[in-house]
């Protein structure tokens, strides 16, 4: 399974892997969910501004991985691109210089367990190694459901809890580190 950098033509199957994935209310799937998704537009203008948004596939893509170093996401937290998770992303801007926030995973439920968000780390990781940063955090909503399956994810690659922060919209997310040493 390929894993390569996303182009704009994989928006509209991104946007598609999203809402397949997005959260369903009342009764949230157990493989994990996305809880905030964006338009085909937006998508496109994440893949245009960071370097770190991956797919797997070439043309039938089945997962995507969308992170943001620390100046892109300081870009769109002044673009007020991310005022959903106000609290969130300012928790993580306050952090130390250089990072990694990873925004957004989704794999086919279909496709889960086939290693393919564990691909898409590990080309995320050896970019960050190349790039010299060490630091990635990530946002893993706790209430008022909590997403176990990204906290299962999170904690086998090793990333840490740190705290937890109440968006605006009153809800409570994990704040996870992992350290690339």
């Amino acid at each position: 399974m390929a894993i390569r950098l996303a182009n704009l033509k994989d928006a509209e199957k991104i946007v598609d892997i999203a809402n397949k994935i997005k959260i369903k209310y009342p009764n949230p799937q157990n493989t994990g969910f996305l809880v905030y998704i964006l338009t085909k537009r937006q998508y496109e203008q994440r893949i245009k501004q960071t370097s770190f948004f991956y797919v797997s596939g070439d043309k039938d893509i089945n997962g995507f991985l969308m992170c943001y170093d620390d100046k892109t996401l300081a870009t769109l937290v002044k673009k007020g691109e991310l005022n959903h998770e106000n609290n969130l992303v300012n928790f993580i801007l306050k952090q130390q210089r250089p990072y990694i926030f990873g925004d957004q995973i989704g794999v086919l439920s279909e496709n889960i367990r086939e290693g393919i968000g564990e691909n898409m780390m590990g080309a995320l990781f050896k970019d960050m190694k190349r790039k010299g940063i060490k630091d990635m955090y990530v946002g893993v909503l706790h209430k008022p459901f909590t997403n176990q399956a990204s906290i299962e994810f999170c904690d086998s690659f090793g990333f840490k809890y740190i705290s937890e922060v109440i968006n605006e919209d009153n809800l409570a997310w994990g704040i996870y580190l992992l350290e690339l040493r």
